[in-house]
């Protein structure tokens, strides 16, 4: 894949979906987690100019999605040009960016009283489904399918980490988890996955102290990979990475419509 965020998502779900590679697209479904929309898509490598021929291709490649999702695999493809093929279809444009560590992390200390540690019991990934409940939910994400997506969600991050592809750290308030993030790598690049604050906890150095313990574990194993993010790079969140070091790398856009 020529875009890291599209190169990230297969490493990071490497023996969890399946991926059929063809002259023109890329078919990419996860048996076990059909409500994850963007691990069951199909990526383009050439840039849209017909939605209809579109849609049908991507009701052929995944005739049992109930959601659509399409993708290109085109690094910086103009948002404009994506809407406009789109245009009337019902279909959510997402810009996605990516940035990319290429310096030191500007490190930052954890808050007084808090534990940073891997996730260990079923306790702490329950807790991490409910911060992330919360925040879907705000975000305008349908209720329906929501905890098995989550549950499924849990379930490949922990097989995932058994087969030592990563690690999801923990942010702890005695056994509270008030925020988590994931990492995952080989040995050309490293991925973090869905960071999130406990709302109760926000603006307290959280988020980039868990940049740090994570980064730390995963430059033991991959020293010359390279770290990467997908978030929007103008969010609070984007500016976050960015006053730790990260750089905007390129962006990627995907249009997708939940299930009816």
């Amino acid at each position: 894949m020529k875009a890291l965020e599209f190169a990230t998502d297969l490493m990071v779900q490497s023996g969890q979906c399946l991926v059929t590679r063809h002259a023109d697209r890329v078919v990419q479904t996860t048996p076990d987690e059909p409500n994850f929309w963007f691990g069951n898509r199909v990526i383009f490598k050439d840039a849209p100019f017909d939605a209809a021929s579109l849609l049908a291709q991507f009701h052929t490649d995944i005739p049992t999605a109930e959601h659509i999702c399409i993708g290109w695999d085109i690094p910086n493809l103009s948002r404009d040009d994506v809407a406009a093929v789109f245009d009337g279809s019902g279909l959510r444009v997402e810009q996605s960016d990516t940035l990319a560590l290429r310096g030191d992390l500007n490190r930052a200390q954890i808050a007084d009283g808090l534990v940073i540690r891997p996730m260990t019991s079923a306790e702490d990934w329950t807790q991490s489904e409910m911060i992330a409940k919360v925040d879907l939910i705000k975000d305008g994400a349908p209720e329906r399918g929501m905890d098995d997506y989550l549950r499924q969600k849990t379930n490949a991050r922990q097989a995932q980490i058994a087969k030592g592809l990563g690690q999801w750290f923990g942010a702890f308030d005695g056994d509270r988890l008030v925020g988590d993030m994931g990492i995952f790598h080989d040995e050309k690049l490293m991925r973090y996955q869905s960071v999130q604050t406990h709302e109760d906890y926000r603006r307290r150095g959280i988020c980039s102290s868990l940049l740090c313990a994570s980064l730390d574990w995963a430059k033991a194993r991959a020293p010359d990979a390279l770290p990467v993010i997908v978030a929007h790079a103008d969010s609070d969140a984007g500016r976050l990475y960015r006053r730790a070091g990260f750089e905007l790398a390129e962006t990627t856009m995907s249009v997708y419509r939940p299930p009816r």
